[in-house]
């Protein structure tokens, strides 16, 4: 009965934290729509400026010890409060070389308006570390529920006050205000609910053993921060806050698919994967129905996308933001073989080789910046350009040790992946030809696109590709193995360090 209460308790948990996840990439996406419509290019890009350096800085407000305490079954009161108190501490040292250090990043970038922009948007370091706990605490009891409820209202009031105050002339101090006041609404319902405070107690003991796992997570969050910003810190550094700001855009708009697909991939797949990862020949066989299923589904998306990117740019951000439409264009390919990435990597969780992991990350990260030093000369295109080369070789890389390990190397993969691919890009090109000699652009033919590139891709694939790439069908009915229910705890629904499959996004 115990186990079953769990395992309701646990799919009523995913359900809201996927639908969590889910409004709050739909009311972002809209908010930032209308807020794209009112402020323009160089806005965002001072904004994202910045959010490079607060990025930088954030692992130290927590310095894994979050994750520590979340893994830990028989965690005391003492120990909460020990996180409570160091995460405050860091917190509040974070805003401190944030607010010395505001000058010297604004003389980097050479905008003196980013000192008073990092200062007070650097508040919100300490403010998100006030949550920490209270959010790990309801983690581990599984009320995800009053988690999301928390997050959709703080998302939805502090858009909708940053949108007036845009409205009302503030540029980008609306933009500011909108995160600050996120972090700020947050804490209040958190807080008001009384659910729990902290007691001024603090165990050296207990900070050292989780320091000792934390320091490490903090190690791997401080690599993958770096990387994952390192394009928009050289286009804020050698080219414009309006260059950032359009490339800034056009990779939110390129995000949203990947996202959605990352989720849904991720959370319906891990589970029965990891019944099946002592059994070579049904995991191979599960990962090929995967990679197709995933390419049927995603790559339309991204060539779609693509296609209609002009229509996309102007149609929601108006022709302000048209230098963001070949940004797009190119990003959408550099997106394509996201989830394959993640797929292909998940394979090392699977088997336990976090030491391959390893080995992968070192290779594409000096591959990155070897990628970057040949580019970055060419423009934020010719950035772009290095980061679709980066996305091909990586799935080299990675695909070594899937051969490896479960027998399904690269060119098994290429040869599941390229019937989508093709069908795909047909459909992408097609459109892109259409719209361009049409030359209309608004919602209506917006639509009308979209369903013609459906109907396309639908009818190429029908004719093309017989096979239909599907999973087992007991995926799609729902009956996985009992025991991967049993897997779904509080630190796997909700893990500030996921694993491959959620899509890290500096995967490549």
């Amino acid at each position: 009965m115990k186990e079953k209460t769990l395992k309701d308790r646990a799919a009523v948990s995913m359900v809201w934290l996927t639908g969590e996840r889910f409004g709050s990439l739909i009311s972002d996406f809209l908010i930032s729509v209308f807020l794209a419509r009112i402020l323009g290019p160089s806005e965002f890009g001072l904004i994202a400026m910045v959010a490079v350096f607060i990025a930088l800085l954030q692992p130290f407000t927590d310095a894994g010890l979050g994750s520590a305490l979340l893994r830990k079954k028989d965690a005391t009161p003492e120990d909460y409060d020990t996180v409570f108190w160091s995460n405050l501490g860091l917190s509040v040292a974070a805003y401190a070389i944030v607010f010395a250090c505001a000058p010297l990043v604004a003389q980097f970038y050479k905008q003196p308006l980013l000192t008073d922009i990092i200062r007070v948007l650097g508040i919100s370091l300490m403010l998100n570390s006030l949550n920490i706990v209270q959010n790990i605490r309801l983690t581990k009891l599984l009320d995800f529920r009053t988690i999301s409820l928390r997050s959709l209202v703080s998302n939805i009031l502090s858009g909708g006050i940053g949108l007036y105050l845009a409205y009302r002339g503030w540029s980008y101090w609306a933009l500011v205000m909108r995160q600050l006041l996120n972090a700020l609404i947050t804490n209040v319902l958190y807080w008001a609910a009384r659910a729990w405070f902290p007691s001024f107690n603090f165990s050296t003991a207990s900070f050292k053993d989780f320091f000792g796992f934390g320091s490490k997570m903090l190690l791997s969050s401080l690599l993958d921060t770096g990387f994952r910003n390192i394009y928009p810190l050289l286009i804020g550094k050698f080219y414009s806050a309006s260059a950032l700001g359009f490339y800034n855009r056009a990779v939110n708009l390129k995000d949203i698919p990947q996202t959605l697909v990352s989720q849904v991939t991720g959370r319906v797949s891990y589970p029965v994967l990891i019944e099946l990862q002592d059994d070579p020949p049904r995991l191979t066989q599960a990962y090929k129905r995967l990679m197709q299923l995933v390419s049927f589904a995603y790559f339309p998306i991204l060539m779609g996308l693509m296609g209609l990117s002009k229509s996309v740019i102007l149609v929601l951000f108006t022709d302000k933001w048209a230098s963001a439409i070949p940004l797009l264009q190119g990003l959408a390919f550099v997106g394509l073989l996201y989830p394959i990435h993640a797929l292909n990597l998940n394979i090392l969780t699977l088997k336990k080789r976090s030491d391959l992991f390893l080995v992968l990350e070192i290779i594409k990260k000096a591959l990155t910046v070897v990628f970057l030093l040949l580019t970055y000369r060419w423009g934020v295109m010719g950035l772009i350009y290095g980061q679709i080369a980066l996305s091909f070789v990586a799935l080299i890389i990675n695909t070594h040790y899937s051969k490896q390990l479960i027998a399904y190397g690269f060119a098994h993969q290429l040869r599941d992946l390229l019937p989508s691919f093709c069908t795909s890009l047909a459909m992408g090109m097609t459109l892109l030809w259409g719209s361009e000699q049409l030359q209309v652009f608004t919602w209506w033919t917006l639509l009308m696109w979209v369903v013609v590139g459906g109907a396309i891709y639908l009818t190429l694939s029908a004719i093309f590709n017989r096979k239909k790439p599907a999973l087992p069908i007991r995926f799609l009915q729902g009956e996985v193995p009992h025991h991967a229910h049993g897997r779904l705890t509080a630190a796997s629904l909700h893990s500030e360090k996921p694993p491959a499959y959620l899509l890290s996004p500096n995967l490549v």
